[in-house]
């Protein structure tokens, strides 16, 4: 028996040291072994040495219950990461999930390692390397990273929080979702008291979850100040997040159909809004409503940003922290809401009189509940609430 059981642990040893990935459809052996590869050979061990032998079977029920024990106990978090597909130079989604990560390890007084720009492509294989560098949380810090950042949460055991994605997992992967159409209510609700040619404009670089919800949102915030306003859509592609040339072009065409105001959600393709409106042919002045971070120094007139829609993720990662060390990370969902700060407009010289005083109402208004906004979820949503105009 003892010949059989050691060679049972000599296999054990040999596959541990080969994990298999499949990295654009192409099998590769990499010389590291995942806590699950080293489990899920540890059992078969001692499966046949439970045949053959009491004796070797309580070392390796051990090895395999360790992971989960950790994760249920928690972990004193001293490290932690951030991923993101673009630089903080964006002005938007990426330099505020960068700026609010190190504001959450100021307060903390722990480390940030800081992954930016990394793009989409082998996005598995970048955070499961982030993972094993040390890290005790890693942030997938897109939307694009939700479904390879849940992946890899479950496979490192590393705690992993993504977006928009809701699949929570105790002690593996958490989850932070917005309110982001509340935020683009208020937004709306200025767009509203702004315009004098009664048409807006909504500019979004992609067909994804948060544009949606923004741009559904924004048209509902226009509505309920005037429902006779016309509101434009118009989207640079699928997936232009940093495409600043298409982002001028849609900017351009919603322009000329008479916006004043436009709402643009851009990241990299923000630069071309913002081209777009400044070299406009018009005889009167257009604004414009950023999204998730401040333009007000990157454009040469800072009077032309009404406002920002900002998005404040600090809080969220502090709480996802203290959850990770409470071991209570993965069983519930961090919200970024009105009412919680995590969303919320820039304060800014144009947002004065009558146009602060309308968002201070919505605002009231959103937060004790008396007003409710339909979440759209995709273009056919969003065109629905501005063909319907409110009604």
């Amino acid at each position: 028996y003892s010949v059989i059981i050691l060679f049972g642990v000599a296999r054990v040893y040999r596959l541990s040291k080969l994990r298999v990935s499949n990295l654009g459809g192409t099998l590769m052996l990499l010389g590291k072994s995942t806590k699950k590869g080293l489990r899920v050979g540890t059992a078969l061990a001692i499966s046949a040495a439970l045949l053959m032998t009491s004796g070797c079977a309580g070392r390796g029920s051990d090895t395999g219950d360790a992971g989960g024990d950790d994760a249920a106990a928690g972990k004193k978090v001293s490290q932690f990461a951030i991923v993101t597909p673009e630089k903080e130079s964006d002005y938007g989604w990426n330099q505020q999930g960068i700026w609010a990560a190190q504001a959450a390890a100021d307060e903390l007084g722990i480390t940030l390692d800081d992954n930016s720009n990394v793009g989409y492509d082998n996005t598995e294989t970048i955070l499961t390397q982030v993972a094993e560098a040390g890290n005790d949380l890693v942030i997938a810090h897109a939307s694009g990273f939700n479904t390879a950042g849940h992946r890899v949460g479950l496979a490192t055991g590393v705690p992993t929080l993504v977006v928009d994605f809701d699949k929570n997992e105790p002690g593996k992967v958490g989850t932070v979702i917005t309110q982001a159409q509340e935020g683009a209510y208020l937004a709306g609700v200025a767009a509203a008291k702004k315009t004098t040619t009664k048409t807006v404009g909504i500019v979004a670089s992609a067909e994804a979850l948060n544009w949606f919800l923004m741009a559904g949102g924004f048209a509902q915030g226009v509505y309920s100040v005037d429902p006779t306003i016309n509101v434009v859509v118009a989207y640079v592609g699928p997936a232009g997040y940093g495409d600043s040339a298409g982002g001028n072009k849609v900017t351009a065409q919603v322009i000329a159909a008479g916006a004043d105001v436009i709402f643009g959600m851009g990241d990299g393709a923000t630069v071309g809004y913002l081209q777009a409106i400044e070299t406009a042919n018009v005889d009167y002045p257009i604004s414009y409503i950023a999204t998730i971070g401040d333009v007000t120094e990157i454009v040469d007139n800072p009077d032309m940003v009404l406002t920002s829609v900002i998005w404040n993720f600090t809080n969220a990662y502090v709480d996802a922290i203290k959850d990770v060390e409470a071991g209570k990370f993965g069983t519930k969902t961090y919200e970024l809401t009105v009412e919680n700060g995590g969303m919320s407009l820039q304060d800014t010289p144009a947002l004065t009189g009558d146009i602060a005083a309308a968002v201070d109402e919505a605002k009231a208004g959103i937060i004790d509940g008396s007003i409710t906004i339909e979440r759209a979820t995709d273009t056919a949503a969003v065109q629905k609430i501005i063909d319907v105009k409110g009604k």
